[in-house]
């Protein structure tokens, strides 16, 4: 399994790319030993074709970097730092 723990995506976002990966709990058993304590999100792409071979490689962002993007497509409006509301 390679890590590559430098990239960004399109947006300015930090994550971690997983190539190689075997079993799930390889990413797992990585990010509970070089960042304890944090709270991470995997991405995994759903819309390829279904001919397509599927992509080898996991996607994983810190938690707190995903947050907004997945509660403003659940409809929620932030009001402050701690506080959001049904749209």
């Amino acid at each position: 399994m390679k890590v590559y723990d430098d990239r960004q995506d399109g947006y300015g976002r930090d994550m971690f790319v997983f190539s190689g990966v075997k079993n799930i709990d390889e990413v797992y058993l990585w990010l509970q030993q070089n960042y304890p304590g944090y709270k991470f999100g995997m991405v995994f792409d759903c819309t390829h074709d279904e001919f397509q071979e599927p992509d080898r490689k996991f996607y994983v962002y810190f938690l707190d970097e995903l947050t907004e993007e997945v509660m403003a497509y659940s409809d929620f409006v932030k009001i402050n730092e701690r506080t959001w509301i049904k749209k």
